[in-house]
């Protein structure tokens, strides 16, 4: 949903969804055409940054000994290991930057790096030798980021490289985590610092853009429009996507907080029982369980807190499911203000694209559950 105050990464452009344990009340406009483009100068660009996580891993392993001259790698041996290729890297990859300096990574990596492993004896003889790959079949985004599969496959096995063997999974195996983990946080540090540029560049444009109709003009329009949104009961919209997965998979994707948090990367609250509370966004959305069908249907009362101070929706999910391993999500929303408290109109597109942005596509894209259909 594109929520005015709150930059979420996916739901069509909060402005505030991008870090953990931040929060911000503003949905993102991407385009609104040029009279509405850009409102209050809230930004949301997503870029693909695959490229410079290839680069980097090849950086890291490629042509490196990642160990050298372990004492007591193996009883009275030292050992050497040389990661000397990067088999395989593919995936997908991008950066969300929204305004704020919020950042949001989000990545799902294979990973294949050829390794050699050397055992010697205290005269520098080599004892134990051997050749393998380490295979990282998926580093992504929903797990910690030291959580992931690390894979240890052998060229050879047998006794005289049993010794060697052993080195590249107990030693090896440990320090490749560490090297992946240590290039995921350089990343996240430079995906940053390069959104805090370009944002600080945007704000000073904003700034020094003369207003159309002056500030004192702004105000009493913004008035009216507050006063009109007391006055009618909102608007409705409609929307349908499907999932490859079941319909529970996508039911716990709305009712379960940490995979709310997964796809939002900002903490959530939410659940099943009747009267409980709605958190999303870190406070950006809230609201209540209204009805809950288990795996079939879910109710919401619904509100954003840039919207003006007493005005609710009522969010309604349908799960069905079409077809075997399907799920057809059918969501109607009504009581949608046109403007926000902050005089941004258009409320009902922003909400319809932070639906398909930052919840259908985002969870496709995480939890691998289909191709974004939105973005």
């Amino acid at each position: 949903l594109h929520f005015q105050p709150l930059q979420a990464p996916e739901l069509g452009g909060w402005s505030r969804m991008a870090k953990f344990g931040e929060g911000d009340p503003r949905w993102k406009v991407q385009e609104l055409g040029e009279g509405g483009r850009n409102v209050n100068g809230w930004h949301w660009t997503e870029n693909d940054c695959f490229p410079f996580f290839k680069e980097e891993f090849q950086k890291s392993f490629e042509g490196n000994y990642v160990l050298q001259n372990v004492r007591d790698a193996f009883p009275g041996l030292t050992g050497d290991l040389n990661c000397w290729k990067v088999d395989k890297c593919t995936g997908e990859a991008c950066v969300n930057r929204r305004k704020g300096n919020k950042v949001v990574l989000i990545y799902e990596i294979e990973l294949a790096v050829k390794w050699e492993s050397t055992l010697k004896n205290a005269a520098g003889e080599v004892v134990s030798t051997s050749k393998g790959t380490y295979v990282m079949p998926c580093i992504d985004t929903v797990e910690d980021l030291d959580n992931f599969e690390i894979q240890v496959k052998f060229n050879k096995e047998g006794a005289e490289f049993k010794a060697a063997n052993d080195f590249a999974k107990t030693h090896g195996q440990k320090k490749v985590r560490e090297i992946i983990v240590e290039t995921i946080e350089k990343l996240k540090e430079q995906a940053g610092q390069t959104c805090t540029d370009k944002v600080t560049s945007s704000n000073n444009r904003e700034a020094e853009k003369p207003k159309s109709n002056g500030t004192s003009d702004a105000k009493p329009e913004a008035s009216k429009q507050q006063a009109s949104n007391a006055d009618h009961k909102g608007t409705t919209i409609e929307l349908t996507t499907e999932f490859n997965a079941p319909a529970r998979e996508i039911f716990e994707c709305f009712t379960i907080p940490p995979k709310v948090m997964a796809f939002t990367q900002s903490k959530a609250q939410v659940g099943t029982s009747v009267g409980e509370e709605i958190v999303l966004f870190d406070g950006a959305i809230v609201g209540k369980v209204l009805e809950c069908e288990m795996n079939s249907k879910l109710v919401w009362e619904w509100r954003q807190s840039s919207w003006p101070a007493g005005v609710r929706s009522k969010c309604s999910l349908e799960f069905t499911e079409p077809g075997e391993g399907t799920c057809r999500l059918k969501l109607k929303q009504t009581g949608i203000p046109y403007s926000d408290a902050h005089g941004n109109h258009d409320m009902p597109r922003v909400v319809e694209e932070g639906w398909k942005r930052n919840f259908f596509d985002r969870i496709k894209m995480v939890f691998g559950f289909g191709a974004p259909e939105f973005s």
